[in-house]
């Protein structure tokens, strides 16, 4: 008759699942019993104390790591080694009180401000701080609505890790506008009001009036000139998606001007290369 216990009587003993104490064997946590002929294991005593010791020392934070130093220390050695494990233990307690601490101040603060997700206010994507001084003229006579919509723009953007050549690319279309700033001085309106279409509907008329009045403008012209010049090739998809981001967290009524500027955009181009076309065959 059997009278050693089994593993399923031994995790009722202990409070833990069958799972767990063949992972315990499977790391070398808890050395493995005899078997039965049918390979069914039968634990002792010397198992049931061992596990329940695991137990109480894994309740108190120890790692499975440190815990197998301790339980394998020699006995005279036992106690000191679990009592420096301890002490560790503290300072890493005290350590993550300290960060959990920093973490509820930090989110006490943030549910006192008027947006809960705020972008890192250092990170750019567009606006270098050297181009802010550039532009800083241009900017005073701006809204601060308007600056402070386009600070969280940027700093959005400037959250994800673009390509070196991608940020080379874009800056290098900045830095061209900051060089050429009183060219620009439409553009800079025109922008402004953009920004100022959060608040309207996406059905007013201000919408599709001002996707008119930047496809005219002759700021515009020139800018799309200049990025002509620059080839993106493989680095074409991170400009979908940093357009795809630009309207994602648009208004309705900046993403229906995004959908008629680029219409417009597009519908232009196709008139400009047809009377080009009849002109050549002239």
């Amino acid at each position: 008759m059997r009278e050693l216990l089994q593993i399923g009587e031994v995790a009722r003993l202990i409070g833990a699942s069958t799972k767990t104490i063949r992972y315990y064997h499977e790391i070398g946590l808890l050395p493995e019993p005899e078997r039965t002929e049918s390979g069914y294991r039968l634990y002792t005593a010397q198992h049931l104390l061992r596990l329940q010791r695991i137990r109480r020392l894994r309740a108190l934070g120890l790692s499975l790591e440190r815990i197998r130093a301790i339980l394998d220390e020699a006995p005279e050695n036992n106690e000191s080694t679990l009592r420096a494990a301890l002490h560790a233990l503290v300072e890493e307690t005290s350590a993550q009180i300290l960060e959990l601490e920093e973490r509820r101040s930090f989110l006490q603060q943030l549910l006192a401000r008027d947006e809960l997700e705020p972008a890192d206010k250092d990170a750019y994507l567009l606006l270098s701080p050297e181009l802010k001084a550039q532009l800083a003229p241009q900017f005073e006579s701006m809204s601060t609505e308007y600056l402070a919509w386009g600070q969280r723009m940027d700093a959005m953007l400037g959250a994800f890790h673009w390509p070196d050549t991608t940020r080379t690319y874009l800056q290098a279309q900045m830095q061209y506008v900051a060089d050429h700033a009183e060219e620009y001085r439409t553009l800079f309106a025109l922008e402004e009001r953009f920004a100022a279409l959060a608040s309207l509907a996406e059905d007013d008329p201000d919408v599709e009036r001002l996707a008119d009045e930047y496809v005219q403008s002759q700021e515009m012209a020139l800018l799309y000139q200049q990025l002509a010049n620059f080839d993106m090739g493989e680095e074409k998809p991170f400009s979908s998606a940093l357009g795809g981001l630009m309207s994602s967290i648009a208004s309705p009524a900046q993403q229906r001007f995004f959908a008629l500027l680029s219409q417009k955009i597009s519908s232009r181009r196709a008139d400009t290369l047809s009377t080009s076309t009849i002109e050549q065959e002239q």
